[in-house]
Formats: structure tokens, C-alpha cells, sequence
């Protein structure tokens, strides 16, 4: 098995995805093979652009409460 056959086994969304993917590779059928990789990676894009937002939000939640626990600290003190 050449290295982009070994490669495409570990594209699928599981090891029966990937021995498929590896499968039409090997049968010749390049361009279902395409349209499939270019699936997932759409499908790997979304989840990664939802992924992001997801820490954007935290992000803005951690920059929010550190601007809220400050004043508290600072009355503690006096």
C-alpha cells in the first residue's frame, strides 16, 4: 500500500470512512475520492469556524470578569 493510500485511511470520519475512501482510491475512482476529501474538509472547516466561536466567547466571558473581580479586589483592601 503506497503512503497516500496509508493517508486516506486516517481522512474518513471512521476507520470504515477511511477504508472506503482508501478503497475508491485503489479502484481508480480519483475523482469520488475528491469529492469526498472535499466534503470532509468542509465538514472539518464548520466544526473548526463553530470551534473558534466557542472560545471567542469564553475569551470575551474571562475578559469580562477580570474587569469585574479588580474593583472588588481593590475595596477588599480598604
Amino acid at each position: 500500500m503506497d503512503e497516500l493510500a496509508r493517508d486516506l485511511t486516517g481522512a474518513g470520519r471512521s476507520p470504515e470512512d477511511g477504508a472506503e475512501l482508501r478503497r475508491l482510491y485503489e479502484s481508480g475512482d480519483v475523482p469520488a475520492v475528491l469529492q469526498r476529501l472535499r466534503r470532509r474538509r468542509c465538514e472539518l472547516m464548520d466544526r473548526l469556524h463553530e470551534d473558534q466561536g466557542a472560545v471567542d466567547r469564553l475569551d470575551f466571558l474571562l475578559r469580562e470578569m477580570e474587569k469585574h473581580k479588580k474593583p472588588m479586589e481593590r475595596t477588599d483592601l480598604t
